[in-house]
């Protein structure tokens, strides 16, 4: 009986020993795979948020390079104007861009500084670079010449006709870069450099994990473990490149993930230690050895109370790396959605979207017209904040299944779903309301592009780069509004961008030709009494129509250029017709809003007529009605200024505003041009009784008036019996070369000659 009880209990304690034999191998065996599955885990959660921030340091990076881009057009040909036109460009040009500084250096390495002077940089390696590649670059840290301090040089090349000209530089101090592009990333236990494809640390954040200074070579105080550092350099210099390497330091373990910048054969290097990475796991871990040592000593009944323990952690451990995901997907201005949180949003919407019929979906881009005005006026932390109420109030106005996103500084996605147009229509007004009602600190003005989704397949960002077109064909108004897209914006977009490539060549090339469209005293018919200037732009023999060209100029500012290109060559002629002791009249130029904008404007047209020695008095500078409804206080300066230099100031579509009493008030006004509008019925006498009004007013004030547009007899003779000045329109002539207004004009004296 003792021997069996005996023989029982061995053979008890030997299953016992066998199973808590087996449980010990299935542990370790269990717990060498999940730290093999966390670590892999791990290390690809790691590898995407380091793309994610290489991404994002590429994005701010290249905001500032396209930002020096964009100003090169104002450069070109810089070296042929005066120094003090030059200083009087590059401090505007300053003033209005980010960087503290903008030079620019002409092709022997002659420099000028907005704010600083001369200098000669022809040494300098970024200049170097922009002139023999003809590529724009970013500078390593240097010490500024100027101010002695540290800065990186945005270097970008200035063509003038397709030639070479000069380098264009954009000076920013090198720790307000390293704020604007580096943040924190995975919570500042990780850290981002950008090197060069020899290894040298270019710059590093204020996060600094391995405390490198700029300049020295990564590769030289660690030590690869996946690969030579020889073999990692030849894989970075691969363009585009992007991958992953470990190496020690200091007696610890790194993961390194490093992704190409995309210009100046610079390489981001984002690095974390495996010990931070693996934190989690390291505890999970530990956990389950200690449960292994406590199965090893009560059996199976440790192993069951390890094992529940074990799931318990586990949870916690994905619970937590959960958490940290979801840190990619939240704004950090906002608190709102990130981009990636709406791009995943809103394909999961359309992948598990019913077949409704009944209610669609729209995605919506939007934008603040100007904001840069608004971080000018209140401060960027202003700024911010008003960001943040706009995000708050887009988020009010969603319902289930609508989504929405800060894409870029002040730009919006929203997805929307609707029935039909006005719902979508609705939706904007409502919005447009509750920000003029709510946000009280500046009146935003906002554009809405409107994509109406049929495909919900196509890639998300091709969506939103529809609503981005419709938007871009009203951004710049003065008043918030909305476009919704069409096939037909493709063909626009495409060809607006083929008349920007080539606008600034056209315009050294003489493509821009100025025509006159006389102007007719209407007591005496037969009388040219002046003349409108116009422009015309003949390209391979043919004339692209001015509404081809003239919305989009002054869109991009290139208006500016042409109306000063107008003036000086009207400038030139009459200082021709001047010395042939022609009878001189006055000629009316046109100036688009931009140019009031600019403090020097006035100074710069009475330069320009005293280059060639011309009167002010020749010249009638017209301004739309529409314009001196934007800003009043800025029209009476400059309108004064104008009439102190001498020249004529002449009102054009007047009646077709808002403002044109409170205006005639306070401007001095020499001719009011009445809209063609007005004459589309000359039997309209309601029409007829306004006209008339305005011409009487015109004559208490002492104003002279013309009316545009006349085609037929009867305006003619409506508009003498109302005793109108002057006319202009087909009926009398239609707009000229300047050859063929002068023999009209001087038929007489040409004659003679």
């Amino acid at each position: 009986m003792v021997g069996g009880i005996y023989k029982s209990k061995v053979k008890y304690t030997l299953v016992l020993g066998i199973v808590a034999i087996a449980v010990v191998f299935a542990c370790i065996f269990y717990i060498n795979n999940v730290r093999s599955a966390i670590e892999a885990d791990n290390l690809v959660y790691f590898d995407e948020i380091a793309f994610e921030a290489a991404n994002s340091i590429s994005m701010k990076l290249n905001e500032l390079f396209t930002s020096v881009k964009n100003y090169t057009y104002r450069f070109a040909g810089f070296d042929a104007i005066s120094e003090e036109e030059q200083m009087r460009i590059l401090v505007q040009t300053a003033n209005a861009s980010a960087f503290s500084d903008l030079r620019y250096i002409n092709l022997e390495g002659g420099a000028l500084s907005a704010y600083h002077g001369h200098a000669f940089l022809n040494r300098r390696d970024y200049f170097q670079y922009a002139i023999q590649e003809g590529k724009a670059n970013i500078s390593s840290i240097i010490v500024d010449e100027y101010t002695n301090t540290r800065v990186n040089i945005f270097a970008v090349p200035v063509y003038t006709g397709g030639e070479l000209t000069g380098v264009l530089t954009g000076v920013y101090d090198t720790e307000a870069l390293i704020e604007a592009i580096y943040s924190e990333t995975l919570g500042g236990i990780a850290s981002s450099y950008i090197m060069n494809l020899e290894g040298a640390i270019v710059l590093r954040p204020n996060v600094d994990i391995l405390g490198f200074d700029p300049g020295i070579s990564f590769f030289d105080d660690i030590t690869p473990t996946t690969d030579t550092a020889s073999a990692i350099l030849r894989n970075i210099a691969v363009e585009g490149s992007q991958g992953v390497f470990n190496f020690d330091f200091d007696e610890e373990h790194y993961a390194a993930s490093y992704k190409s910048v995309g210009f100046n054969e610079w390489v981001i290097i984002t690095v974390i230690c495996s010990s931070d990475i693996l934190a989690f796991s390291d505890n999970v871990l530990t956990m389950s050895t200690t449960f292994t040592m406590v199965f090893m000593l009560i059996v199976l009944g440790g192993w069951l109370f390890g094992g529940f323990k074990y799931w318990i952690s586990k949870n916690r451990f994905f619970d937590a790396v959960s958490e940290r995901d979801s840190l990619k997907y939240v704004d950090t201005l906002t608190g709102g959605p990130s981009f990636e949180k709406f791009l995943a949003d809103v394909r999961n919407a359309f992948d598990n979207s019913a077949d409704d019929e009944a209610s669609t979906y729209a995605m919506i881009s939007v934008d603040i017209n100007k904001f840069r005005t608004v971080n000018d006026h209140l401060g960027y932390e202003e700024g911010g904040r008003i960001l943040i109420k706009l995000a708050a109030l887009i988020q009010a106005g969603l319902n289930e299944d609508e989504f929405y996103s800060r894409r870029s500084a002040d730009s919006f996605c929203i997805l929307i779903k609707y029935t039909s147009d006005v719902d979508i229509f609705g939706r904007i007004e409502t919005f447009i309301n509750d920000t003029y009602y709510q946000i009280e600190e500046y009146k935003l003005i906002l554009s809405f592009g409107v994509y109406k989704i049929d495909d919900m397949t196509m890639d998300i960002r091709s969506i939103i780069d529809r609503a981005d077109l419709a938007r871009k064909t009203i951004k710049g108004g003065n008043e918030s509004s909305s476009a919704f897209f069409d096939e037909n914006m493709l063909v626009k977009i495409r060809e607006e961008k083929r008349i920007e490539n080539i606008m600034e060549y056209a315009l050294e090339s003489n493509e821009f030709k100025v025509y006159l469209q006389p102007k007719y005293n209407l007591t005496d018919h037969s009388q040219i009494i002046g003349a409108e200037a116009l422009v015309r732009w003949f390209r391979d023999g043919k004339m692209i129509p001015p509404g081809g060209f003239i919305p989009i100029f002054e869109r991009n500012g290139f208006i500016t250029k042409i109306d000063k290109f107008v003036f000086e060559e009207v400038c030139k002629q009459q200082k021709l017709w001047m010395n042939r002791n022609y009878e001189m009249k006055t000629i009316s130029v046109n100036m688009s809003r931009m140019n009031l904008q600019e403090p020097d404007f006035v100074r710069e047209l009475y330069e320009i007529c005293n280059k060639y020695n011309v009167p002010t008095k020749y010249f009638e500078i017209e301004i739309t009605e529409s314009v001196a409804f934007e800003n009043l206080d800025i029209l009476t300066r400059v309108f004064n200024e104008l009439k102190n230099y001498g020249f004529h100031i002449s009102i054009d579509d007047f009646g077709t505003g808002y403002s044109s009493l409170n205006m005639l008030k306070n401007l001095p006004v020499d001719v009011l041009k009445i809209d063609r509008s007005f004459l589309s019925d000359t039997h309209n006498e309601r029409a007829n009784n306004i006209i008339h009004h305005v011409i009487n007013l015109a004559m208490s004030l002492q104003m002279k008036t013309i009316c545009e547009g006349i085609e037929t007899i009867e305006q003619v003779n409506l508009l003498s019996d109302l005793k109108c000045d002057m006319a202009q329109g087909f009926y009398f002539a239609r707009p000229m070369p300047i050859e063929e207004y002068e023999k009209q004009l001087y038929s007489d004296a040409l004659a003679v000659n």
